[in-house]
């Protein structure tokens, strides 16, 4: 490894020095002692410093070199463990220079970008980094160079050989020289998030289109998670009520506070036995408060996905969705029902009271009212009527040609009206006759489709004889 030869020779450089200087200094002792002019003994005391000046220097002489031994077993050694575990990484490493040439590449990244490792050695980083992150890089090599940073972490995309973008995550700092601290080269670890990515990218897509679908439909999404702290809501379900997205997080209790007071007490309940684990889900209908202040009908929907070992909730989940234009119909309907029932019984009230007979049926000609006045002239009561097609009870005749008067829906292209006949004979099942005068309207709906008969008659049978 470069740097690391660039620190193994600038400890020999240094041991080399240290020697030189001791060598020196025995050297001039040696020179300088003898040639003083001193007496025996002083000449015995120089010639015994000498010798342990001599003595001193060997010993200092090996202790540094064996200290240049240590040195270059212990630079050997994290030479070689850096070299396997560059070699042996299952993550990219790459040492890049200042002009962002890739000095050394291990397999890993190599493999990653589909290179061998001698040409990928011949490339520079700006060439194998997608066009739309060069910035990213330039950057950061910039604020290493300035001494701004001394490491660095992002994510940004490579070329493939074959051009295809490959995400990658990058973590690495800056090797400097000692003493000066110059930056020499980078150290960068680079690993693959291509695969997290696409997936990142499909769950996105995923909730873009979930998103949509519930912002088209109009509901909202609530998360229960006691771990995160309490509840959170989707956008769609705070603008509901006139919130803000994220306003009404938080408290996992502060929904039912916004509930109507005549519905609390019911929707409480619900919610307790699921929490409880009564009930499979969660779901009630009920009205909340908007946030100006006016009551929105809401369809609530949840259910419990996990709970602890003593059986609390810990996440539940569901959506809400906005029923208050399906309740304001369904109270038009009530209205209206009610409105109809009204009129039905006075129609009914009437029916019952007047003179004249009234059979009424459907589309299919099956009885489905009489009153008194018609049972009395039939002779069949309405409730063996009721039911039966027509001709069962009332069977009408010409008086003059004794045929039967038919009694028909009209055509799709003819015009509906009423048939009157003042020479009608009613024959009873009993074979008794009287004469009638009868009248037949079509009951016809606003879509113009025939639904069914009103008969109108009277027992004419006095009036007829005194014509005659």
């Amino acid at each position: 490894m470069a740097w690391l030869n660039w620190k193994g020779l600038r400890a020999d450089r240094h041991a080399a020095q240290g020697l030189l200087a001791i060598g020196l200094v025995a050297a001039a002792a040696s020179i300088l002692l003898p040639r003083l002019e001193f007496g025996a003994d002083a000449l015995r005391l120089c010639l015994q410093i000498s010798i342990a000046i001599t003595a001193a220097t060997l010993f200092l002489s090996a202790m540094f070199i064996q200290r240049i031994v240590d040195d270059r077993r212990q630079i050997a050694e994290s030479e070689q463990r850096f070299r396997r575990a560059m070699e042996d990484s299952a993550i990219g490493v790459a040492i890049v220079g200042l002009d962002g040439r890739i000095v050394q590449a291990n397999p890993a990244f190599a493999d990653m970008l589909g290179y061998t490792r001698s040409e990928i050695e011949a490339l520079t980083f700006l060439q194998i980094t997608h066009p739309d992150d060069l910035q990213i890089g330039r950057e950061t090599m910039m604020s290493l160079k300035e001494g701004k940073i001394h490491s660095f972490h992002f994510e940004k995309r490579y070329l493939h050989k074959d051009g295809t973008p490959v995400w990658a995550q990058l973590a690495g700092s800056v090797i400097r020289e000692e003493g000066t601290g110059r930056p020499l080269y980078l150290v960068s670890q680079i690993e693959d998030i291509d695969a997290r990515k696409q997936a990142e990218a499909r769950i996105a897509e995923a909730e873009t289109r979930w998103n949509f679908a519930l912002t088209s439909t109009g509901q909202g999404v609530w998360s229960l998670d006691m771990r995160k702290g309490g509840t959170t809501y989707s956008e769609t379900w705070a603008k509901m009520l006139g919130y803000a997205a994220g306003e009404l997080d938080g408290d996992p209790d502060r929904w039912l506070t916004m509930i109507h007071p005549d519905d609390q007490a019911r929707v409480a309940e619900a919610d307790r036995a699921h929490l409880a684990g009564e009930t499979p889900f969660f779901e009630a209908e009920f009205r909340m408060r908007h946030k100006d202040g006016h009551w929105v009908w809401i369809l609530d929907r949840g259910k419990t996905i996990e709970r602890d070992a003593e059986g609390r909730v810990i996440r539940a989940i569901g959506s809400l969705t906005d029923i208050t234009q399906r309740k304001e119909a369904e109270t038009r309907l009530m209205v209206s029902a009610a409105m109809l029932a009204d009129e039905k019984e006075r129609l009914r009230v009437t029916l019952q009271s007047i003179g004249d007979a009234v059979i009424c049926t459907d589309a299919a000609n099956r009885i489905t009212f009489m009153n008194p006045v018609a049972e009395k002239l039939t002779g069949v009561d309405v409730c063996e009527a009721l039911g039966k097609v027509l001709g069962h009870v009332y069977w009408a005749v010409d008086e003059e040609s004794g045929q039967r008067i038919g009694l028909t829906r009209p055509s799709a292209c003819e015009q509906p009206r009423c048939d009157q006949n003042t020479r009608a004979v009613l024959v009873r099942r009993d074979d008794t006759r009287c004469s009638i005068r009868q009248v037949v309207s079509p009951i016809m709906n606003d879509r113009k489709q025939f639904c069914g008969l009103v008969i109108v008659f009277q027992d004419f049978t006095d009036a007829r004889a005194l014509q005659r």
